[in-house]
């Protein structure tokens, strides 16, 4: 795909774009996402993972995704971020790539990652806590005194855990996609690095929940796929040409 097409079009051939696995973020102009990207100096907002891919000579229309929002973790459609006249979002498209990352492997992170909808934890209650005031005053602190490189990490190593042993005080959107590719990877024995960012340890639970959008973004072990804005489809090779796609 060399040229741009429309959203219309990449979404009624999903399966020739998009994979389960593949990384979803996200930019808007509302004050929420605004907020995020300040604090954690990204260029991005929020995260998900593609769930499910449209097929539909098999009768299947639509693409999903599995997010972690402040209602709890869910399900929505590819095509509520990107779909009709008026798009409430920006997204861009990156994917884990090598010969390990199997289609049995993207099955496991989203089995792991799906079954935080049914666990016998309250993370929905937790979400809501974590999303609260007191965390983003947290957050906003811990940004100006830390550095947004840091901020995230700080506001969640010091957010107390009263429900068990180790509960995230929040699954941080794109922390949650980082705890998937690790514990499959752990539960699979695939000895190549899923961690998205550099330095960081896959014992370091605190600092996977911290992993932030722009992590993401700068991941080298991510390669870039598509920009889309305003109702068009772009391919993209980098950080920089998808923020030109996507940050006019």
């Amino acid at each position: 795909m060399a040229e741009a097409i429309s959203v219309k079009s990449f979404l009624a051939n999903a399966e020739q774009h998009l994979r389960v696995g593949d990384i979803i973020l996200s930019r808007s102009s509302t004050f929420s996402s605004r907020a995020i990207r300040w604090a954690t100096g990204s260029a991005f907002s929020h995260a998900a993972l593609v769930f499910l891919v449209a097929h539909p000579d098999e009768g299947f229309t639509s693409s999903f995704l599995l997010e972690s929002v402040r209602g709890g973790v869910g399900l929505c459609n590819l095509r509520d971020y990107v779909g009709g006249r008026t798009p409430h979002a920006e997204i861009v498209v990156l994917r884990l790539e090598g010969e390990q990352f199997t289609e049995g492997y993207f099955k496991k992170v989203r089995g792991l990652m799906l079954d935080h909808v049914k666990s016998g934890y309250d993370y929905g209650r937790v979400m809501r806590l974590g999303l609260s005031t007191v965390f983003s005053l947290r957050l906003g602190w811990f940004t100006i005194s830390k550095g947004k490189r840091r901020s995230m990490e700080h506001a969640v190593s010091t957010t107390s855990r009263k429900l068990h042993k180790w509960v995230p005080p929040q699954f941080i959107c794109s922390g949650f996609i980082q705890y998937g590719l690790a514990k499959a990877a752990e539960i699979l024995g695939i000895t190549a690095n899923v961690m998205l960012k550099d330095g960081l340890s896959p014992d370091d639970r605190d600092g996977i929940l911290a992993v932030t959008p722009e992590d993401v973004a700068r991941s080298p072990r991510l390669t870039w796929r598509f920009a889309i804005r305003r109702g068009w489809v772009h391919q993209v090779r980098s950080y920089d040409e998808a923020l030109k796609r996507v940050a006019r």
